[in-house]
């Protein structure tokens, strides 16, 4: 008799959860996002080609916390980096903007998923800032 009575109280537990309201998987998925970009969910790859081998000082980078306090170009990260030909920056916040200098003047092409820009002049002595949108379109 115990048996009988365990039996139908999992019979009755079993019942109840196949019952329970669950959102068919296609509405669940349409309700997230819809009109958000894949790229826009991650990371932002920004990639620079300079015109010539002269090093690049690239402010706003997030990859350390070096400040850049010295740069006249207005940046929304810390980060420091100085890099002699192509550089890669990744952006995992958006939108970011992002500065570069040189003290030797130089042009620079820069590309994303999105778009791409340039060549831009980066004057001897001075900065250049850059935007990069949720979208991972770059822009002055």
């Amino acid at each position: 008799m115990k048996k009988l009575i365990f039996a139908n109280c999992i019979l009755a537990i079993a019942v109840i959860f196949s019952f329970c309201a669950k959102p068919d998987l296609k509405q669940e998925l349409s309700t997230v996002a819809p009109n958000t970009k894949a790229s826009s969910r991650d990371e932002c790859k920004v990639k620079i080609f300079p015109n010539a081998l002269t090093p690049l000082t690239y402010c706003g980078t997030d990859t350390n916390l070096q400040d850049c306090g010295f740069s006249p170009c207005a940046v929304t990260l810390p980060g420091v980096e100085v890099v002699t030909g192509d550089a890669d920056l990744f952006f995992g916040k958006t939108p970011v903007t992002f500065s570069i200098s040189s003290d030797f003047g130089n042009s620079v092409i820069l590309e994303t998923s999105v778009n791409q820009i340039g060549p831009i002049n980066i004057p001897s002595g001075e900065c250049v800032s850059f935007t990069v949108d949720f979208d991972c379109t770059i822009h002055l």
